[in-house]
């Protein structure tokens, strides 16, 4: 082989390598203004990602400009719980326990079914430093209400319960991304707010 071709030969080659690099690159890159918000079939890829999620051990109950009292579907609601999280095959069973050790549990069926939201805030932290901006991403499972203990009130009628995992990140969404969580508990039988954070990986 002459030297020019191979030359040109071999320029091809590294060019084509660099465009497959780049290409691979860009695939997990976001961009200004971008907004994804779907309900979507859980695929295996999603439940990989919730599986790898390790819930700190404390939990905390929003409570706003009411009384402790006055939130209904708890009870004897306290602003703080210890949490232990179980999985089982196709459900997350959360245990809470308070200072006083009133317990209950929480059940979360997980359904076929997840709600995506992941978008660019535009806030300046988070805007584009090369591979585009960070996306604010919750991703959130719901299922019929299930509760034991101080949460059996909550039982029956339309109730709900939706786990929301909450972090930032690009493209290609990975359990890292996820740094906090939030139960919210809905329906006529109570509505209320429990959150927490994911143990650091």
């Amino acid at each position: 082989m002459k030297t020019k071709p191979r030359i040109a030969l071999l320029l091809g080659a590294f060019f084509a390598l660099a465009q497959t690099n780049s290409a691979s690159a860009c695939a997990c890159c976001t961009h200004t203004g971008q907004r994804y918000v779907e309900n979507t079939k859980l695929l295996p890829y999603h439940r990989s990602i919730v599986d790898e999620l390790r819930f700190a051990n404390q939990a905390s109950l929003f409570v706003d400009e009411r009384d402790l009292t006055e939130i209904k579907g708890i009870a004897n609601p306290s602003e703080s719980y210890s949490l232990t999280v179980t999985r089982q095959k196709d459900r997350f069973v959360f245990s809470f326990r308070d200072e006083k050790k009133n317990e209950g549990t929480l059940t979360l069926a997980v359904a076929d079914l997840i709600a995506i939201f992941e978008v660019d805030t535009r806030d300046e932290p988070y805007k584009d430093q090369g591979l585009g901006p960070v996306l604010y991403k919750e991703w959130r499972l719901t299922a019929p209400f299930a509760g034991t203990g101080i949460f059996k009130a909550g039982n029956g009628g339309y109730q709900r319960i939706t786990l929301i995992n909450q972090g930032r990140g690009r493209g290609c969404t990975d359990a890292l991304h996820f740094t906090h969580w939030t139960i919210s508990v809905h329906g006529p039988l109570g509505n209320y707010l429990l959150y927490g954070e994911f143990e650091k990986q």
